[in-house]
C-alpha cells in the first residue's frame, strides 16, 4: 500500500510540473486570450511544437492516476465515480477540447477552458501534495 501511495505522489508531482509548463506555454503563446498585446514569458516560437504534446502527456498521466485510484478504492465503481467525478470530468475534457482548437471560432473557448482547468488542477495538486506532507505521508 505504501508503494501505491508513493506512486501516486510521484504521478501527482509529474502532473503538477506538466500543468505549470502548460500555464507557461499559455502565457507565452496564447496571451491574446487574456487581452494582452505581448507575451509575459518570452519563449521562442520554435519551442511551441514541444508544448503541443503537453496536453496529451497530461491526459496520459491523469488516466494513470485515475486507474490507480480505481484500484486503490478496491474496484468499487460506484464509490470511485462518487469520490473522483471531478477528476474524471477534467480528464475527459482534454481529448474532447484539444481537437477543437483546429476550429477557428472555438479557439478562444478552448484556450480559456484549458487555462481555467489547468489552474484548477494546479491548485488541486498543490493542495494534495502539501496536505499529504503535513499529514506525514
Amino acid at each position: 500500500m505504501q508503494a501505491v501511495q508513493k506512486l501516486l505522489v510521484v504521478n501527482d508531482l509529474a502532473i503538477f510540473a506538466l500543468l505549470i509548463l502548460l500555464v507557461f506555454s499559455f502565457l507565452s503563446y496564447d496571451y491574446d486570450v487574456l487581452g494582452m498585446s505581448e507575451s509575459i514569458i518570452p519563449i521562442p516560437k520554435e519551442y511551441k511544437v514541444y508544448f503541443e504534446f503537453i496536453p496529451w502527456l497530461l491526459f496520459l498521466l491523469l488516466s494513470v492516476d485515475l486507474f490507480i485510484k480505481y484500484l486503490y478504492v478496491g474496484r468499487d465503481l460506484r464509490y470511485f465515480l462518487k469520490k473522483y467525478w471531478i477528476d474524471i470530468f477534467l480528464t475527459v475534457l482534454i481529448p474532447i477540447l484539444f481537437p477543437l482548437k483546429l476550429v477557428k471560432p472555438s479557439v478562444k473557448i478552448y484556450k480559456s477552458t484549458k487555462f481555467v482547468k489547468s489552474s484548477y488542477k494546479i491548485f488541486q495538486k498543490y493542495d494534495k501534495i502539501f496536505k499529504s506532507k503535513r499529514q506525514g505521508l
